[in-house]
């Protein structure tokens, strides 16, 4: 794989707009309006694409593993089964972002813009999604297995059928959220806004759940120890 120096990657951006299949490992795009290039390929482990403007442009079967991407811009870009894995994403906007079928594993989405985002069938375990405004974020079928989604705003977010397994939920707000069929085996969920959400035939075993507002959420075929159920009979 070729190898580029940064201002060749400037100038083929400017130019033809692609920079498909080079090597960029490690290299600085910090500070660069890069938006609307198409990435695809690449390599680009260990770069520093901070404080750039990524929107719109493609990143599809991209290595990008290590990467800083903090406080950037990638609304809109094309993210589709990228390696992200173990990279900072933190105070970035991935507002509509194809993330489907992407490695996302121990990524640091702190404090990020994620709505409209699609996370179908990705990878995101041990992820740190505390703090994201996911509103209708679409995370079905997804692995956010002991992910850390303290405070998170998933208002109409779909997690159908994904596995939440060891996550923590705390304090977050999933008002209107699709939980249907969702592992949730020793997850925490204290302090969590339910209202209107959908858990039927979601695995609640071992979780513990303290709801602040569970009005009109649905339980119906839910697996849950006994004293759990009681407890949501009691509030319903």
């Amino acid at each position: 794989m070729e190898k580029l120096s940064r201002s060749k990657v400037i100038e083929l951006s400017n130019t033809t707009g692609e920079v498909s299949g080079y090597d960029l490992s490690g290299m600085d795009l910090s500070g660069l309006d890069l938006s609307a290039v198409i990435f695809r390929g690449c390599k680009l482990t260990g770069a520093k694409l901070s404080k750039s403007n990524f929107s719109l442009s493609d990143f599809e079967d991209t290595d990008m593993s290590g990467c800083d991407l903090s406080s950037s811009n990638f609304a809109g870009a094309n993210m589709k089964r990228a390696n992200l894995s173990r990279s900072d994403m933190s105070f970035s906007t991935f507002v509509g972002v194809d993330f489907s079928e992407a490695d996302l594993s121990e990524v640091n989405f702190k404090v990020s813009h994620l709505s409209s985002a699609n996370f179908e069938r990705a990878t995101l375990r041990g992820a740190n999604l505390q703090q994201t405004d996911a509103i209708l974020a679409r995370f079905a079928g997804a692995d956010l297995s002991n992910a850390h989604i303290f405070g998170a705003n998933m208002i109409g977010a779909d997690f159908s059928g994904a596995n939440l397994q060891g996550s923590n939920l705390d304090k977050g707000d999933f008002n209107a959220a699709n939980l249907s069929g969702a592992d949730l085996r020793d997850a925490t969920m204290l302090d969590i806004n339910l209202r209107a959400a959908d858990l039927t035939n979601a695995d609640l075993r071992g979780t513990r759940l303290k709801v602040a507002d569970m009005t009109r959420a649905k339980f119906d075929g839910a697996k849950m120890d006994e004293g759990l159920r009681t407890s949501i009979l009691r509030k319903s």
